[in-house]
């Protein structure tokens, strides 16, 4: 009887080894979309994931938020997740990374006055949290709260993603 239980705990635990995927190495693409509270717009973009370990994974994204209200913008991040299985299928993962804003004001949208165009470029930071789920071979479906600390220009963003490993 012992030897059954310790057969039956050492297939389970190799099981178990082989059941969570290998990814590390591995390279994923995707698109994206949400809404930015600073633009006060939705906005949509690509992002790459590459594994550099199994739960460690660097993730660079463009993302450009439709114009309203005399402010177009777009932005590009760098960062990395860690990997925290829940089940077999859903993971949590904090972020952390860099951010670079680019803003472009039009005030004779804004308030009327004389059409002057401002630019602002911004280097900052993200913070936030995301879940994925992977659902179907090679594709995975995430949720992403992210907080950008950027100087005179903060703000959070909610994001909902797809994307494949190739």
């Amino acid at each position: 009887m012992k030897r059954v239980i310790g057969l039956s705990v050492l297939l389970l635990v190799l099981y178990s080894a082989v059941a969570f995927a290998q990814f590390e190495g591995t390279v994923g693409v995707g698109v994206h979309a949400g809404y930015g509270n600073s633009a006060g717009n939705i906005g949509a973009g690509l992002h790459l994931h590459y594994y550099h370990t199994n739960q460690l994974r660097f993730s660079p994204a463009y993302t450009r938020y439709l114009p309203g209200k005399g402010v177009s913008m777009w932005e590009v991040d760098a960062d990395a997740h860690y990997l925290i299985p829940v089940t077999w299928l859903f993971s949590f993962y904090p972020v952390a990374g860099l951010n670079y804003s680019n803003r472009k004001f039009d005030s004779s949208k804004m308030d009327g006055s004389d059409p002057v165009d401002i630019t602002r470029r911004r280097i900052g930071a993200n913070l936030g949290m995301g879940l994925q789920y992977d659902f179907g071979y090679k594709t995975r479906v995430s949720f992403e709260y992210r907080h950008r600390f950027i100087r005179d220009f903060s703000h959070s963003c909610f994001m909902a993603g797809i994307g494949f490993w190739i």
